[in-house]
């Protein structure tokens, strides 16, 4: 399976994203790098077909995104195939943390595997707070609920935003050798991070630069 974006743009708020081509598939592991503001998350948000770019396409196996796709089927799309952990604090605050590490798939349809979101708790260093609600979760333990969230879908493709931030040392080295352990099972992975420690891995990596007519 194949990710291709081809020349697409985004003027977003005061930022935007400058025209940017990238190609990336399975057993693939793409690293994005760059300054605060030349649209980072907004170049994730367009590939998961979230976002619709103001210029170029995306395509995935071939079919373009927002043209040959609806809306229903872009959601299937990230069902399926794309999994996508956020920058944002998009949490459900009334749900526990178990609970929204299942929602997305129980929404979906999805039977919840039980031993598979103990598993990964355990391995993210979440399970002791599984019975808490988001407010009663630090900051690091949050970016690991929304990790655990997108690693549950067993997606081929996992998009990845700033995974590492605000974890101490010891957390970010277990997330790392998380992702890299997705890696190695055969997952394509997108990662946007200003975390050079990944780059040990030897990722391929995509520097953006900021527009400059918006600045």
């Amino acid at each position: 399976m194949t990710l291709q974006a081809d020349n697409i743009s985004k003027v977003y708020g005061k930022n935007g994203l400058a025209p940017v081509s990238l190609s990336v598939s399975e057993k693939q592991f793409l690293v994005i790098t760059g300054e605060s503001g030349c649209g980072k998350s907004t170049l994730l948000n367009i590939l998961t077909g979230m976002l619709k770019p103001d210029s170029g396409s995306v395509r995935i196996d071939g079919k373009d995104v927002y043209a040959d796709l609806t809306e229903t089927q872009r959601t299937l799309l990230r069902r399926d195939k794309i999994s996508y952990m956020t920058q944002g604090t998009t949490l459900i605050p009334e749900l526990t943390v178990w609970q929204n590490i299942v929602c997305p798939l129980e929404l979906y349809g999805k039977k919840t595997n039980e031993v598979a979101v103990t598993a990964l708790a355990k391995r993210l260093g979440i399970v002791t707070v599984v019975d808490s609600f988001p407010s009663e979760i630090s900051g690091g333990e949050y970016r690991r609920v929304l990790l655990a969230r997108c690693l549950l879908s067993d997606a081929p493709l996992l998009l990845v935003d700033e995974p590492t931030s605000n974890l101490d040392e010891e957390s970010a080295s277990i997330v790392r050798g998380i992702l890299y352990e997705e890696y190695a099972k055969g997952k394509g992975l997108v990662i946007v991070t200003h975390d050079r420690a990944l780059f040990r891995y030897q990722p391929d990596i995509l520097e953006l630069t900021a527009r400059k007519d918006l600045t």
